[in-house]
């Protein structure tokens, strides 16, 4: 958290100014002694509180104030093991405190905040709720801050998950941290995640209105999630899974090009050439890019009908004209219908592409 937010929080620092103890000052129920150091806020002295008057009468909330902050900042501070036994001694209940703390000064400064709550763990270690709410304010600045630095945001935000993922190593079973997670990975549309958390927060929460909207929000991703599945099966290997979760992709799925191309390769790869090309035509008529001119080209070669699949690799051309693998394949199928000299023109574009010595060895020896 330092290294993201390290200029604004060394600019905090120059808030926190120390008091010396002129003569022993019992503090609650112990004393501290001539020579003691205890740190104020400054902007309280700039309220015309100086240092005379805060020796004869010095305010206990905000040297507890001070403290917490302090070592928020810096949790190695000289004189921290001094400052803990203070707080200690004085019987505070120092979590509600700092909550408090935190939710006083959200409207305001998010990061004091976040300060409070960093106070909380270097004092006394980490807590759920303490780190939950840390997760909030994280979420909160990263809202506010999102549009003005992409490369701070995307930091931002796998210290967010992070702490989420804190706050289930303290309780497993912390329903909002699973909630949040939810929707966080929601936005990412990465929905097997999302799903993964919705269905823990379901399994934990007791707020039946949240469960409601949880069961909504499931349901309105179904379909994103079965796609995803299937996507894993496939790199998997498991083809029959995969070709049963696109089927239950419903009607009102946005079925592109991508969709078609996956569901042709499973096909393909279940051996189904009648099919997987039926769904790769579909998904050349959405869009064309490579894979899928290269699969359909393919399902015509392995028939050995090598014009259709010249047909295939020239029209994927017209759109791709760059494209090295469209560019090579074109070549060898060319080569296969004993075409040489033309084969050779789309070897050697393909060189050009992506120049490699192997290629270039192979068009000389034709």
């Amino acid at each position: 958290m330092e290294n993201l937010f390290r200029k604004e929080i060394d600019e905090k620092l120059k808030n926190i100014v120390f008091i010396e103890l002129k003569e022993e000052y019992k503090l609650g129920d112990f004393k501290l002694p001539v020579g003691f150091s205890l740190p104020i806020k400054l902007n309280y002295l700039i309220e015309g509180i100086n240092e005379k008057e805060l020796e004869e009468e010095i305010n206990i909330e905000k040297i507890v104030e001070a403290i917490i902050y302090l070592l928020g900042i810096d949790k190695d501070f000289k004189y921290k093991k001094e400052y803990v036994d203070i707080l200690i001694k004085l019987k505070l209940n120092l979590k509600k405190y700092i909550m408090h703390k935190a939710y006083e000064n959200e409207e305001t400064d998010l990061l004091d905040s976040l300060i409070f709550l960093r106070g909380y763990e270097n004092i006394l270690g980490f807590d759920a709720d303490i780190l939950f709410k840390e997760g909030n304010i994280l979420e909160a600045i990263y809202n506010k801050n999102f549009e003005e630095d992409l490369e701070q945001s995307d930091k931002l935000l796998n210290l967010i998950i992070k702490k989420y993922n804190q706050v289930l190593d303290e309780d497993e079973q912390y329903d909002l941290a699973y909630y949040r997670l939810a929707y966080i990975n929601l936005s990412l549309s990465k929905y097997i995640k999302a799903n993964l958390y919705f269905e823990k927060f379901m399994n934990y929460s007791k707020d039946e209105e949240l469960k409601e909207e949880t069961r909504e929000e499931i349901e309105s991703i179904r379909d994103n999630v079965n796609y995803d599945s299937a996507k894993t099966y496939l790199s998997y290997g498991e083809y029959n899974k995969a070709l049963n979760l696109l089927k239950d992709i419903s009607d009102s799925f946005d079925k592109n090009a991508e969709y078609y191309y996956m569901a042709a390769l499973i096909y393909y790869n279940m051996g189904d050439s009648i099919n997987a090309k039926e769904f790769a035509l579909q998904s050349i008529e959405k869009e064309v890019f490579e894979e899928n001119v290269n699969l359909l080209s393919t399902l015509y070669a392995a028939e050995n009908n090598l014009d259709k699949s010249e047909e295939v690799l020239k029209m994927g051309l017209e759109e791709l004209n760059n494209s090295y693998p469209l560019n090579y394949n074109l070549g060898i199928i060319l080569l296969n219908k004993n075409l040489t000299q033309e084969a050779k023109i789309y070897l050697e574009k393909a060189l050009n592409i992506k120049p490699n010595e192997e290629l270039e060895n192979f068009i000389k020896s034709l």
